[in-house]
């Protein structure tokens, strides 16, 4: 089952492809998240690797986690890191709920500059099933999913205008998004650190055309990592 891509997962859905547009797609790129495998009850555990049940959370270590860089992509084009963007990473949070091996859902949300409550900035999604744990190239494990209702808290994320994003973020189907966790490769107590790329595209296209899109994207980028 693990063998079927995203892509693949999508279009035997059946759903319609509307028509090609332009699109921009986000790539926060996060590195040094800390890691810790759970089990069902929230307790930490040992990962299980491609067969975990339970959860995975991510969060922010102070001095160590970084947002490197956000990137654009311009119409299937490459990604271009923004060099207005003049973020520092405060606070991260990502929970992947797990059923052997296999994401079931969760939620993540990452601030720069402390937050929006503090004149900062927020991105935050709600994590979909259908994406899995696989091995990673480099060693370890790696985690792959798409994503939907992706908000951000202004038009501005940390000197990268977005007014398109956050315009669209209202209309169904929202923002969607995907991520790419990898070098996920954690000590006998289940903890660690990892690297991860998260992906929002600007326009919610209906249908299949945005999942195709994003599962394209993690193809692209699991090939570089």
């Amino acid at each position: 089952m693990r063998a079927i891509t995203l892509a693949a997962t999508v279009a035997a859905a059946g759903l319609a492809l509307p028509a090609m547009a332009q699109t921009r797609v986000a790539q926060f790129d996060i590195n040094n998240l800390k890691f810790q495998a759970r089990d069902n009850a929230g307790a930490p555990v040992p990962f299980g690797g491609v067969s975990h049940t339970g959860s995975i959370t991510m969060a922010d270590d102070v001095g160590i986690t970084e947002l490197l860089s956000v990137a654009m992509q311009t119409g299937g084009g490459p990604f271009v890191p923004d060099p207005l963007f003049n973020g520092i990473l405060t606070s991260a949070s990502v929970t992947i709920n797990l059923l052997n091996g296999m994401v079931t859902g969760g939620a993540l949300s990452f601030d720069v500059n402390l937050g929006p409550a503090n004149g900062g900035d927020r991105y935050s999604a709600v994590i979909g099933a259908g994406g899995f744990v696989s091995p990673f190239v480099g060693g370890g494990f790696k985690i792959e999913a798409l994503s939907t209702t992706g908000a951000f808290s202004d038009p501005n994320f940390a000197g990268v205008a977005i007014p398109d994003f956050f315009s669209a973020q209202s209309t169904p189907p929202f923002l969607l998004g995907a991520f790419l966790a990898f070098k996920v490769n954690p000590d006998g107590s289940g903890s660690g650190y990892n690297d991860m790329d998260v992906f929002v595209q600007n326009i919610p296209t209906p249908g299949s055309l945005g999942l195709l899109a994003l599962s394209g994207v993690l193809a692209t980028r699991r090939k570089r990592k």
